[in-house]
């Protein structure tokens, strides 16, 4: 068996790489590490690691256009948060930056908001619960019960 130690990055396909190397930076605080005009790729890491995100502009835009997010390939990218606080924190700093919140859930083990990237790329923060394997150890039964962080969300269920 291969033993891994986590994921090391996931490259996304983009149609504007200026506008997602903004995306990422200025409203997720990704920074910059390398810049590779050769290869066409911004690799892209969160504070104190190597790369995370590797971003490349699709080379047929007119066929990626025809593409629906979402069918297939990738579901989504999920960062975690330290805390539930922090994930409030998170929810109102992509409402600050003007990002639509697909969905606020509690699965029970974590708590999740979602919200697409300009490319329509699926993405989550979350925080997970400190006894988050036992829940699973156990049998978590998720319930996806819609979180409200604002009055705005009261009453909205999952959607903002």
């Amino acid at each position: 068996m291969v033993r891994l130690r986590g994921i090391g990055h996931v490259l996304l396909r983009v149609l504007d790489l200026e506008r997602s190397k903004k995306f990422y930076a200025e409203v997720l605080g990704f920074r910059v590490l390398e810049e590779d005009p050769e290869h066409g790729g911004v690799f892209m890491a969160l504070e104190g690691q190597s790369h995370a995100i590797d971003l490349f502009a699709v080379k047929d835009v007119e066929a990626a256009r025809r593409q629906t997010p979402g069918v297939r390939g990738l579901g989504h990218v999920a960062f975690r948060v330290e805390s539930e606080q922090a994930l409030k924190d998170a929810y109102h700093a992509l409402r600050e930056h003007g990002v639509d919140i697909t969905r606020s859930i509690d699965h029970v083990s974590q708590q999740s908001v979602y919200f697409q990237d300009p490319d329509g790329n699926t993405l989550e923060i979350y925080y997970e619960r400190p006894d988050a394997l036992e829940m699973f150890a156990r049998g978590r039964h998720d319930r996806d019960v819609p979180l409200a962080f604002d009055r705005e969300s009261r009453g909205q269920g999952a959607r903002t």
